[in-house]
This record gives structure tokens, sequence and C-alpha cells, in this order.
């Protein structure tokens, strides 16, 4: 089965579609999204409803929890605490009842889904790097893991002689021998210096993962942005990717 991993979308509609656009075209089976559907960006409303209706399962993130009051908010950044609040001041009922009764990890057909972490999901930690991911591989029984998070794709392994390494192959073949965590990056904000918007692609048959990056109007999602009364640097950030 092909499936199509989405994660952080932040409210950004442009960029969901442009993915999912995508997505159809290459025939994935199921999509699932791994949380951060709102916060940031302009849609929050329409994106939850997009996700609703097109993916299978899906996660909460840090930004899905925030408007509805569950998180305190002096853990973000001003921007970030602006834009929950903007969040919160705009979300439906609808919405606020899809997302808060979002499950925090997931385990689907031999891999294990988290938004976060896999060690303690609540706590909205990160795995960007080797140190940061030892800890966690011990936290899921799967061969992979697949997160979101920090906007950043990542692959992370390990081997039987818990030899870490980072992998940089796109695409990458799945190998028997090897534990992975694997981070599919943003749809609505990547912050690895590429403004296209991410999403993995995993073929459990095939043992093949590829991140794919999806070209979209970036310049609509800032005027959204602009005309709303978010801050702009939400804006400027996107033609950045970062």
């Amino acid at each position: 089965m092909k499936y199509a991993i989405i994660s952080d979308i932040h409210g950004n509609l442009e960029a969901l579609d442009s993915v999912l656009a995508e997505i159809d075209k290459r025939g994935a089976d199921t999509i699932v999204c791994l949380g951060d559907i709102v916060g940031y960006g302009p849609n929050p409303n329409e994106c939850v409803e997009t996700v609703k209706s097109r993916a299978e399962i899906t996660l909460a993130g840090n930004h899905d929890y925030a408007p509805l009051g569950k998180l305190d908010l002096s853990y973000f950044n001003p921007w970030a605490r602006r834009a929950i609040e903007w969040t919160a001041e705009h979300l439906t009922e609808d919405s606020i009842s899809f997302l808060q009764n979002l499950p925090l990890r997931a385990e689907l057909d031999g891999f294990t889904i988290v938004h976060s972490t896999p060690l303690e999901p609540d706590q909205w930690n990160y795995i960007t790097t080797i140190g940061e991911a030892v800890s966690n591989f011990a936290e899921f029984d799967s061969q992979i893991c697949f997160i979101g998070h920090s906007h950043v794709p990542t692959v992370i392994a390990v081997d039987e002689k818990q030899d870490f390494r980072v992998l940089k192959d796109n695409p990458l073949e799945i190998r028997d021998q090897l534990r992975y965590i694997i981070n599919v990056g943003s749809v609505g904000q990547p912050r690895d210096f590429n403004p296209r918007a991410a999403f993995g692609l995993y073929d459990n048959e095939e043992k093949r993962f590829e991140l794919v990056r999806v070209p979209y109007n970036i310049g609509e999602t800032q005027s959204k942005i602009l005309s709303s009364g978010l801050p702009a640097f939400l804006a400027e950030r996107l033609e950045l990717g970062q």
C-alpha cells in the first residue's frame, strides 16, 4: 500500500491543495496527517475540513491543541502565540469538535506515527539530531516512526549494533536491518530553506520512502495572511522557507 504522509499544514490552504493534487497524481492509497492542521496560516477551518474529508487518520499537533486552551501559550514565541489567539477567534464549532478529539499517536501497518516524538508526545519535544533520536527509538516497536513538528525533513536510522546515522538518500530504500525515524517536513511552512511544500510517500510493499516537494501559490497565501491581521513575519517567512 502507498501511504501519503502529510504534516504541519498550518492553515495554508494553497499549499494543502497543491500537495493533495500531487498525492492524487501519484496514486496514493491512503493519506495520513501527523497534525498541526492550524496555526500560523489564514485558512484554519478550510484546512480542517479538507483534512477531515481526505485523511484516513489524523493526529493532534501542539498548534491544534493550543487554540482549544489545552496548552500554556507561554510555551510559544510571540508570532506563534498571536497566530494561536487569532486561530482561536476564528475556529468554527465543527473545527473545534474535530481538533479536540485527535489522538497523539497511532500504530498503522508496520509503522508508528506521532506529531512530535514517540517519547512523551505530549511534551512537544523535537527530533532533529542523532542525540535527540537515541532515546526515542526505544519508544516504538515498529521499523519506522514518521514524525513532523520541526518542519525540517530528516531521516535518522539505527542498526542492530546501535550505530546511528543520518541518511540523505531520496528516494530511500527501507532496509530490513535498519530502523528509522523519518520527518516528512511541512506542507504549509517549510523551514529547511526550501519554500516548496513537503510531504512523504511510503510504499510498504516496495519498501521505499520518498520526500516529495511541491510548488504552490505562495503569494496568494501571503496576501491572505497580511489582509487577515496576522503578523507580517508569517507571510514573509514562507518565501524564504524558514
